[in-house]
């Protein structure tokens, strides 16, 4: 494709329809900034604005009512997330802590092999996680 030629855009697929179809119909008001905001958003989840629209009103009303092991699951994520997070916050006070010793004697400390052990422990974790969450998307 010729780099001066701008892409084209994908065709946005439609939501799943019920037959016979929903019986009622919502019809929202939007400023332009606003609807400039869901037509990117519809956009890029291969969505009409519409079905994006009505997608995410139907998502964010029955959020409050999400069974418990949902909110659980994401919770546990959220828990692994964050101990990933204080996992590689560690690990860069202990590359600090190495650098610092390695200036000073010129040799890395005895414990920095475990310290890098570990952090690619935790990445691997993290990746894990990652993972759970985007099966979880999908």
């Amino acid at each position: 494709m010729d780099s001066d030629q701008p892409a084209l855009p994908r065709k946005a697929r439609h939501r799943a329809h019920h037959r016979p179809a929903r019986p009622h119909a919502v019809l929202l008001r939007l400023s332009d900034e606003e609807k400039a905001g869901i037509d990117a958003a519809a956009a890029a989840a291969q969505l009409t604005p519409t079905g994006y629209a009505a997608k995410a009103a139907v998502a964010a009303a029955f959020a409050s009512r999400a069974p418990s092991s949902v909110n659980g699951d994401l919770r546990d994520l959220q828990h692994e997330l964050f101990a990933a997070r204080r996992a590689v916050a560690m690990f860069g006070n202990n590359v600090n802590q190495a650098a610092a010793a390695f200036n000073a004697t010129g040799q890395l400390p005895d414990w920095a092999a475990d310290a890098v052990r570990l952090c690619a422990t935790a990445v691997a974790r993290l990746d894990e996680v990652i993972s759970a969450i985007d099966r979880k998307l999908r």
